[in-house]
């Protein structure tokens, strides 16, 4: 372990840190010594402040865009050791090749990608230059014509969950029992479709973040995929008009059966073991994913649903019943209508219809 005294300066490289011995800080072109290497700053700050930049550079990006990266850049890397081509600096021509084979062969899992797939990892490999300190520029000519060539030959319109509708959500709590792991797994449904949440939200939930107020449950909900800052938001929950549909007391029943009660920062919702145990680690965004396709096989409901589909059957129900779209985005945290509309995909297009008013 070197010295701390002899320490003077870092700085990152390629994700490493690299140290430089005191001893020859030039000083700038005005002749004062440059920010940062003067007596009055301990040399071993500098390090400590490069770690602490590399660490938040780190963070930028949330983990699933990260692990989507890592994975992107090494089936990147596996083309390019097929092809024997130099992954990195990567060469446009290159590239191009690498998009044409992933929306036209086939991808890293054997099939082929989408073009909102495609631009990922076109991402993912501008990314990994730009953390490494080298040029790559995504927009060259080369490139920008290959992904509107793939957009037109694939027109697809994106195809997104299925929207579980509230009759599905009642056959859904038909099926569920009174064990505790099905308490857990209604109180999942209830909530996700009740508040519109994503499936990383409601495992990201801490006990401290349900409170209980005048029948009402207000959710925090401390960070988002569209608030990676972690701003957040309060949304309220109402209560259902049916007891065994009602969000705020499956969401109860719950927390009182795994005495989860209390406040602090644990996990809201966590494993159930086959003994009936409640375990102390969260549950993951996965687990919430087959608590809803589970359901629904249970449910005898016939469409391929997902734990998404809570979050786009919130959207499709509340406007079919009326509910104003700043209502709706209030809930579900969306920014535009533009994205409500890709979730109301369910809804009847004769009802208030433009066509009706034209006195025809």
């Amino acid at each position: 372990m070197q010295d701390s005294k002899d320490l003077v300066a870092a700085r990152v490289e390629s994700g490493q840190i690299v140290l430089r011995r005191a001893g020859g800080v030039p000083p700038t072109a005005s002749g004062r010594a440059a920010f940062g290497s003067g007596p009055g700053m301990p040399a071993v700050a500098a390090a400590e402040l490069a770690l602490a930049a590399a660490s938040l550079a780190e963070n930028a990006k949330a983990p699933n865009t990260r692990r989507a990266y890592e994975s992107d850049w090494a089936s990147w890397e596996a083309f390019c050791q097929a092809h024997d081509f130099v992954p990195l600096p990567a060469g446009p021509e290159q590239v191009v090749l690498y998009l044409t084979h992933l929306t036209t062969e086939f991808g890293i899992k054997g099939k082929r990608l989408r073009p909102r797939t495609a631009e990922r990892h076109l991402a993912a490999i501008a990314t990994t230059h730009c953390a490494l300190g080298l040029a790559f520029d995504r927009n060259v000519p080369a490139l920008k014509k290959t992904l509107d060539g793939i957009r037109r030959k694939f027109t697809i319109s994106q195809k997104g969950a299925l929207a579980l509708r509230t009759e599905d959500i009642i056959a859904i709590c038909g099926t569920l029992g009174r064990d505790i792991r099905s308490q857990r797994n209604k109180a999942i449904i209830l909530l996700g479709f009740a508040g519109g949440f994503r499936r990383s939200e409601i495992v990201g939930l801490n006990a401290e973040d349900l409170k209980f107020e005048n029948g009402t449950l207000r959710v925090t909900l401390r960070k988002s995929k569209t608030d990676q800052v972690g701003k957040g938001r309060t949304i309220v929950i109402m209560p259902g008009r049916n007891p065994a549909t009602c969000p705020v007391a499956a969401v109860r029943a719950w927390l009182t059966a795994a005495d989860l009660e209390h406040e602090g920062d644990d996990p809201a919702f966590r494993p159930v073991n086959r003994h009936s145990g409640v375990e102390l680690n969260r549950l993951s965004d996965r687990a919430v994913d087959l608590i809803v396709k589970e359901a629904c096989r249970a449910a005898c409901l016939k469409e391929k649903y997902s734990a998404h589909s809570l979050r786009a059957g919130h959207v499709t129900e509340a406007l079919a019943r009326g509910s104003g779209r700043a209502s709706v985005k209030r809930q579900t945290g969306h920014a535009s209508d533009t994205m409500l509309d890709r979730y109301d995909r369910e809804a009847d297009p004769a009802a208030d219809n433009s066509s009706a008013a034209l006195g025809l």
